[in-house]
């Protein structure tokens, strides 16, 4: 396994695996590797010769600082963690090696002021600038996702079918714990009582899902819903609403759409979405 810190030396290696035509897979992650990771890149490993994972805390995404500066970073871990993946290459570059003074930011145009867009104003802005800088940079057949972050998967398809018509967007099915919790890196910050509550919690939201009448309209259940979150006492969230999963839309009726939640457990905030 190579690790790589600079461009230069990343596109040798990369010309190198295109000259024996080997196909490139692309996980691009913020590091803190867990089981959701792996199976992005057993993933890739399954479409592609050779499997490329980007570690980079992209500060441009966050709209919190505090937020930043407590993001988990656990290097020598991710390292030994990509091993035992067989990666191929970890490419960890610097701040300045993604952002020279000629690198503009971009703006979201995609899927804005719904969801994680309105409540993390600037989040997604960072999101497509960094994405917009790694596919140019790596230049992959393919790249993958998780669709625990459904807003962003939308978002990148969209940049993607806008800018980089050669690259193949591939979802890759949220892992969950055994408890139905989605797998984060934000969990490593919550604590065992946070955890079990957020367990309980989840739970009872898969149950809750589940007793819905599918042909109900979108728009009419979100009315009631938000019951379902005073009954567990949930004090902080930014939203808990249906959305159809085609076009993130509160249009269509509710076998077309997935329950979309972000709430906070202490200061960390959570995300998921739950198909019906």
């Amino acid at each position: 396994m190579l690790i790589i810190k600079d461009i230069s030396n990343l596109q040798t290696y990369l010309e190198f695996y295109r000259s024996r035509n080997s196909t490139l897979g692309y996980v691009p992650t913020m590091g803190a590797l867990h089981e959701g990771h792996r199976a992005l890149i057993k993933q890739s490993q399954a479409d592609n010769k050779k499997t490329i994972v980007s570690i980079f805390v992209n500060e441009k995404q966050f709209n919190d600082k505090k937020d930043f500066e407590s993001y988990p970073r656990n290097r020598g871990a991710d390292y030994d963690f990509c091993e035992d993946c067989n990666v191929d290459i970890i490419f960890e570059p610097d701040n300045a090696e993604i952002y020279p003074k000629e690198i503009k930011s971009l703006k979201n145009k995609f899927y804005t002021g719904i969801l994680c867009d309105l409540y993390r104003p600037g989040h997604f802005d960072g999101v497509v600038t960094v994405l917009n800088r790694f596919f140019s940079i790596i230049d992959s057949n393919r790249v993958y996702f998780g669709e625990k972050d459904f807003q962003q998967l939308k978002i990148v398809s969209k940049l993607i079918e806008e800018r980089f018509k050669n690259l193949s967007l591939v979802p890759v099915q949220t892992v969950r714990m055994d408890n139905g919790i989605p797998l984060s890196s934000r969990n490593q910050k919550l604590s065992k009582k946070q955890l079990d509550d957020y367990a309980s919690f989840q739970k009872a939201l898969i149950d809750f899902v589940k007793t819905f009448d599918k042909s109900l309209k979108i728009r009419d259940i979100n009315v009631d819903i938000k019951s379902f979150l005073i009954d567990h006492k949930i004090d902080k969230f930014d939203y808990f609403e249906f959305r159809n999963s085609n076009d993130l839309s509160t249009e269509g009726v509710l076998s077309d759409a997935k329950l979309f939640y972000a709430f906070y457990k202490g200061s960390v905030r959570l995300i998921d979405n739950i198909g019906v």
